[in-house]
């Protein structure tokens, strides 16, 4: 009989505000522990919170593990190792609650509600067959929404960051310029114009499909059998990053025990580069694990990317943006999709105008259509040096886009 133990243990103190004022403070402490028993070709899993003795959560798995799934790709080869993070910083609770009083101060005509989490997390990974990792790491997740004083929107906007390294006064200050334009409504003409999307990999869902070694093996990717072609413009390159604690990725293994510390080039300077893999895929297609079996302690594994990104630039976004007449800065659009040609389309709830480089309105409710061949290559402007808060691994892509008034 072999097995594997998951074990996540994380502290946490959390600052919490409602309407304006902060309305409470929380500490946590919790164990998750998965566990995965191998007998007989099968595996059968359970999980547990709290503190358990080995004994225990191998038991739970006779008792509660179910008839199990078939198990035939073997196991990640024996490794020992552990890393340590950055340290979480509770001084970041008193950032928060003095950010919100600036908030309140200079921006009356609002109503901010949000949170801040600092949290310091241990995971491990044990197992009979010669695995022992672990890893630790601090990190910050912080948020405001508000609402305009009479607003009949559930929102109105929001800022917000995660990581070891943060600055809560800095994004604020930053986001005072939106906040400010928030009661003019900008005009905005059916056509195409400049598009920066706050979270960049929004357009992308059909592109990320093609990173999958099943989905692209089997023919059922857009970019099946396009690998080392040359699909996007020089300046794209996107990469799942495997370790980086200052962003909160603290973990240099996946799910199965596989340790992978390089970042996965999967879009080169345009040019398709690599794919993503777990063990179970990897057998199938002969391919070595890329260390992407994503496990949450209570659920099976699953193959997806850690934590992607693009390669930053040489120019700010705000460089970028302050060398153009108009961009469209899409901060909340939910709704949105693709079709099986790349083609994506989304509703933009949340959107502000700027000229220049200067903010002057908020967007009226719009629409935004583009492709992936177009957002990562014949419409790309520019790819920023920075992301769009301080510290945001990844960079921002700014595309010219149709922009439809709906």
């Amino acid at each position: 009989m072999d097995y594997d133990i998951l074990s996540i243990q994380e502290k946490s103190s959390t600052t919490k505000a409602e309407a304006g004022k902060i309305s409470a403070n929380k500490n946590q402490e919790i164990q998750r522990h998965g566990v995965r028993r191998f007998a007989d070709g099968k595996v059968f899993q359970t999980s547990r919170l709290g503190s358990a003795s080995q004994d225990r959560l191998i038991s739970d798995t006779k008792e509660w593990g179910g008839p199990g799934t078939t198990h035939e790709f073997g196991f990640a080869p024996k490794h020992t190792e552990a890393r340590n993070g950055a340290v979480a910083n509770e001084i970041l609770l008193q950032n928060f609650t003095e950010g919100l009083d600036i908030l309140n101060s200079q921006h009356p005509n609002f109503v901010f509600t949000g949170q801040c989490t600092v949290q310091q997390q241990d995971v491990s990974l044990k197992s009979s067959y010669g695995l022992d990792l672990k890893t630790t790491g601090g990190f910050c997740e912080w948020y405001f929404t508000y609402q305009r004083k009479g607003s009949g929107n559930m929102i109105d906007g929001f800022l917000a960051e995660t990581g070891a390294k943060v600055d809560i006064k800095k994004e604020i200050q930053t986001h005072s310029a939106f906040l400010k334009m928030q009661n003019k409504i900008a005009t905005v003409k059916n056509g195409t114009m400049p598009v920066l999307f706050v979270e960049a990999m929004q357009p992308l869902s059909k592109l990320l499909e093609s990173f999958y070694i099943h989905k692209y093996s089997e023919g059922a990717a857009l970019y099946s059998g396009k690998m080392g072609e040359k699909l996007f413009s020089d300046k794209i390159t996107l990469v799942d990053s495997a370790y980086d604690p200052d962003s909160g990725a603290i973990r240099f293994f996946d799910g199965e025990g596989i340790v992978r510390t390089e970042d996965l080039t999967l879009i080169d300077k345009g040019r398709f580069n690599g794919l993503m893999s777990d063990l179970r895929f990897g057998r199938k297609f002969n391919k070595a694990s890329t260390g992407n079996g994503q496990r949450v302690y209570n659920r099976g594994v699953t193959l997806g990317p850690r934590s992607l990104r693009f390669q930053k630039g040489q120019e700010s976004w705000k460089k970028i943006v302050g060398q153009l007449d108009r961009c469209l800065i899409a901060m909340v659009s939910a709704g949105g999709d693709s079709n099986d040609l790349g083609e994506f389309s989304s509703p933009v709830q949340i959107g502000y105008i700027m000229e220049k480089g200067e903010v002057i309105g908020q967007a009226p409710q719009v629409t935004v259509k583009t492709s992936i061949e177009n957002y990562l290559g014949k419409g790309l402007i520019g790819v920023s040096s920075d992301g769009f808060t301080t510290y945001s691994p990844s960079a921002c892509l700014i595309s010219e886009m149709e922009v439809l008034v709906n």
